[in-house]
């Protein structure tokens, strides 16, 4: 299917470990040359790990043949030609380093984050009016870690999303951490918790930024969920940033509560109870100044949601299970709190289909905006078939046609 229908003409890498995996945990193989044998048989060129260096072994075992060892090697020096390793002239080799972190880099960064995040409600309050007071309260509101997520690179510079609306707001802006992401600091819950109080009760509208970071949602063990392997034990908020949202409700101030996480969090009392609520994923270095932005409105959101927003795992199969029965967009039969695909904009667009693949769109607001246009079948069940992004100005129209052949 890769080569054949796809026409790949790349090499396949493994996951790091994952060779290994093959005897030492899934117990498929017996040993490391019998794991590296069905790895490259099975069309894995590459391996992250040291799995490769017994097949020789495997060669002499007679678990792997020759040619087929030449053809994986023959695949990685091809892609090393391609990339002009062997060349005097390599163009990548002329990039210097004061590329990195420029500020076209930065622009693209700030871009990238402002189309990633995705509103989710929106009762009016945004886009805000730039001149009032504003309260950025929570303990992902000056986070570092809560903008790179994990692999990531170390910035220059960070612009936290307090960062972004104190220099971009051109407002008066109160903070308060109010709680730590998931500790109770012994002494200090009680105190932080007033301190976001009085900052909220002072402003005329609250940015409360709440969620995970990398430490709570990572690869394998961390430190939050060490006992799951990093797995998610449910989807609930921890109990500190609970008892600060629920305070931050109870003062019935304009608010926007903006969720920084990786993966779907119970968004259910957020929706219930404030104005607006934006999901804002991991946005990267710029992810204040790009959260300033769509605040705002000098961009509106255009973002989606890539997974469904479920409130609780009850809602779930048992991890345990491996069907696919009530999982995801396609065969979950409850009620999501977002669903996926949801996004909304600052604008009003009309979206109305000709035939299948044809749909004519139209700009009714007073926003211009980004769009994406989503297209499902729904035989035997809700697949996304198709999706096509566009730019839209106010009182714009547009007719979309979807390429069987090419659906992006």
């Amino acid at each position: 299917v890769l080569r054949g229908e796809l026409g790949f003409r790349g090499y396949v890498v493994s996951d790091c470990g994952a060779i290994r995996d093959f005897h030492a945990n899934h117990e498929v193989t017996r040993d490391y040359a019998e794991s590296a044998a069905l790895a490259v048989n099975s069309g894995c060129q590459l391996n992250c790990g040291k799995a490769y260096q017994y097949l020789k072994e495997a060669f002499d075992r007679g678990l792997v043949e020759e040619e087929t060892i030449t053809e994986a090697v023959e695949m990685l020096f091809e892609a090393r030609f391609r990339l002009g390793m062997f060349d005097e002239d390599c163009e990548y080799n002329a990039i210097p380093y004061s590329v990195v972190d420029c500020e076209k880099h930065r622009a693209l960064n700030r871009r990238m984050a402002q189309e990633s995040i995705v509103l989710l409600k929106n009762d009016g309050l945004l886009p805000l009016k730039r001149g009032q007071s504003i309260a950025v309260i929570g303990p992902n509101a000056d986070s570092k870690v809560a903008l790179l997520g994990n692999y990531n690179g170390t910035p220059a510079r960070y612009s936290t999303l307090l960062r972004g609306l104190q220099d971009g707001s051109g407002c008066k802006v109160r903070y308060a951490e109010g709680c730590r992401l998931y500790k109770e600091p012994r002494g200090a819950v009680e105190q932080m918790l007033n301190e976001a109080i009085l900052a909220a009760s002072a402003a005329d509208t609250v940015i409360l930024c709440v969620g995970l970071d990398p430490t709570m949602e990572g690869e394998q063990s961390d430190k939050y969920n060490t006992g799951a392997s990093g797995d998610k034990i449910d989807l609930a908020l921890p109990k500190v940033q609970i008892e600060l949202i629920e305070a931050i409700a109870a003062l019935k101030k304009p608010t926007v509560l903006v969720n920084v996480s990786g993966s779907c969090v119970d968004l259910s009392y957020a929706d219930e109870h404030f104005s607006s609520v934006l999901q804002c994923f991991y946005p990267g270095a710029e992810g204040g100044n790009a959260l300033c932005d769509i605040l705002f409105g000098d961009t509106s959101p255009s973002g989606r949601l890539p997974v469904t927003f479920y409130r609780s795992v009850d809602d779930l199969p048992p991890f345990t299970d491996y069907s696919m029965e009530n999982r995801t967009y396609k065969f979950f039969n409850g009620t999501p709190v977002y669903p996926f695909g949801h996004g909304l904009t600052y604008s009003e667009i009309q979206e109305a289909w000709v035939d299948e693949n044809t749909v004519e769109l139209k700009n009714c607001g007073s926003f211009d905006t980004d769009y994406t246009v989503l297209k499902f079948e729904y035989v035997p069940h809700k697949n996304l078939c198709g999706f096509r992004k566009v730019h839209l100005k106010a009182g714009e129209a547009l007719r979309v046609v979807f390429d069987e052949s090419n659906p992006l």
